[in-house]
C-alpha cells in the first residue's frame, strides 16, 4: 500500500525496492558481525556468499533478457508480421470483391500493429546493445546494479510493447498461450 513506506520511514526501516539495493547490507558491519558471532558463517564466507548472489542477480537477467531477445526475434515478430499480412490479405480481397466495402478495421489494425512491430523491433535492438555493455563491468556489485538499472529496464520497455501487441493480435497467431488461456485452461 501507499502507507507503507511512509510507516516504514517512520520506524526507521530500510525500503529496498531491488535485490541490488538489498545485497550490500548482507556484507554491513552488524551483520558480518551477527553471522561470525552465531557461526552461521564466517566472515570470508559472508562475503563470498555476497559475491555469488551478486553473480547469480546479473547471469539471472542476462539470461532472461538472452531469452526475451530470442522470443521477440524468432516467435513474436513473424507472428504479428503474419497477422498484419492476413489483415492486409482480407482487406484487399473485400475491397477486389466490393471496392465500396470500408476496411477501416483492417487498415486501422494493420497501422497499429506495424507502428507497434516497428517500436518493439527498435526496443529490442536496444535491449541487445545495452546487454554488449556489460562487459564494461568488472566488479560485481557495479555489474549487477548495471543489470538492475539498465538491463531489466530495457527489458521491461520491451515488454510494454510485447503486452500491447498481445492484446491485439488473434489468438492462433500469437505463439504463447495468453493471459486468459493461462489463468483458466491451465
Amino acid at each position: 500500500s501507499d502507507e507503507w513506506p511512509i510507516e516504514a520511514a517512520k520506524r526507521g526501516l530500510l525500503n529496498l525496492k531491488t535485490t541490488v539495493e538489498a545485497l550490500p547490507y548482507f556484507i554491513s558491519e552488524k551483520n558480518v558481525a551477527l553471522f561470525t558471532k552465531h557461526n552461521v558463517f564466517s566472515e570470508t564466507e559472508v562475503y563470498s556468499r555476497y559475491e555469488i548472489l551478486l553473480e547469480n542477480y546479473s547471469k539471472t537477467i542476462n539470461i532472461e533478457a538472452l531469452t526475451m531477445i530470442e522470443m521477440v526475434k524468432k516467435d513474436i515478430l513473424p507472428a504479428v508480421s503474419s497477422y498484419i499480412k492476413e489483415l492486409s490479405k482480407t482487406a484487399n480481397s473485400a475491397k477486389a470483391l466490393c471496392p465500396d466495402v470500408d476496411c477501416e478495421y483492417e487498415i486501422a489494425m494493420v497501422s497499429k500493429l506495424s507502428t507497434l512491430t516497428s517500436c518493439m523491433y527498435k526496443k529490442m535492438n536496444v535491449l541487445d546493445e545495452t546487454l554488449l555493455n556489460a562487459k564494461d563491468y568488472t566488479d560485481a556489485l557495479d555489474l549487477a546494479n548495471f543489470f538492475c538499472k539498465s538491463v531489466f529496464s530495457a527489458m521491461q520497455e520491451l515488454r510494454a510493447v510485447a503486452d500491447e501487441i498481445e492484446t491485439l493480435v488473434g489468438e492462433k497467431y500469437w505463439p504463447y498461450p495468453t493471459y486468459g488461456q493461462l489463468l483458466f485452461n491451465v
